[in-house]
Formats: C-alpha cells, structure tokens, sequence
C-alpha cells in the first residue's frame, strides 16, 4: 500500500481518508470492484458519501496509476488495484480470471510511443487479457475428469 499511496502524492494529489480508505478496499478484494460495490462499502465508515464523488476518486486513483479500469462489456465499469509495485515501474498489461476475478500481470507489449502502424501514429492504447487462472484450470480439469 505504500506503493499507492507515494503515486498519489508524486501526482500532486492528497490522499484523503477516503481515497486511503478505497486502497485499502481494494488491496483486501480479491475482484475488480464497480463503483456501486465501492460506495456501498464506503458508506459503511463516510456519513456523507455519493457516487459521483466515488466515481471521481476511481478515476483519479485509475489515472495515477493506483488503480486500473478492468474493460467489460456494454456500459459495465470496474477498477482493481495495479498489481505493479514502485520497485518495478514498467510498461504492463493486467490478465483477468474469466471464472474467479483472479489479476494478473503481463509483461509482453510491442506497443512504444510514437510508433507507426498502417500511416496512424499511435498516441495510447488499451489492452485487458481474459484467460483462466491455474487454479480456476485445474478445478475443471477435476470436474471434467
């Protein structure tokens, strides 16, 4: 957690007994979290808690590095915490459990800044991997087996 909380303040952010209450919330969740699920948990300790309020501390904190946004689909938005420590700053991508909400991280990326592909120069990109974890794997193998 003191990894999370050094990104804030190197972005100029404060953190807030709020924003270190959702650090905490998602370093104990074992899945992505929607912003609904963070302010019925925020609700618990915040009198006055809304949802746009959690919405602008997800993003921030997703912007900072914090947190990352997990892709759905449709309209469906979640957050989890960066599996990245400070030690180990680098370029990665984050591969989601499709059976248990397990994250993981992926090193492997051909994307650089600045890059040409077909006359676009490329300024950001996306990229979520959905896979099944070992453990998730080997529980069908049993019950197939």
């Amino acid at each position: 957690m003191k990894e999370a909380y050094t990104l804030i303040k190197e972005a100029g952010l404060k953190l807030t007994p709020r924003r270190r209450e959702m650090i905490i919330l998602f370093s104990t969740a074992s899945t992505p979290l929607s912003p609904q699920e963070v302010l019925d948990r925020l609700k618990l300790q915040f009198r006055r808690c809304g949802l746009p309020g959690v919405y602008r501390n997800l993003e921030t904190l997703a912007e900072c590095g914090v947190l990352f946004r997990v892709v759905n689909f449709g309209r469906e938005r979640s957050y989890a915490l960066c599996c990245m420590s400070k030690q180990e700053e680098h370029h990665h991508h984050h591969i989601i459990c499709i059976s248990c909400g397990k994250i993981g991280q992926v090193d492997a990326c051909g994307y650089q800044k600045g890059m040409v592909i077909d006359g676009f120069r490329l300024v950001s990109h996306v990229v979520q991997l959905k896979g099944i974890c070992a453990a998730c794997a080997s529980e069908e193998t049993e019950a197939s087996g």
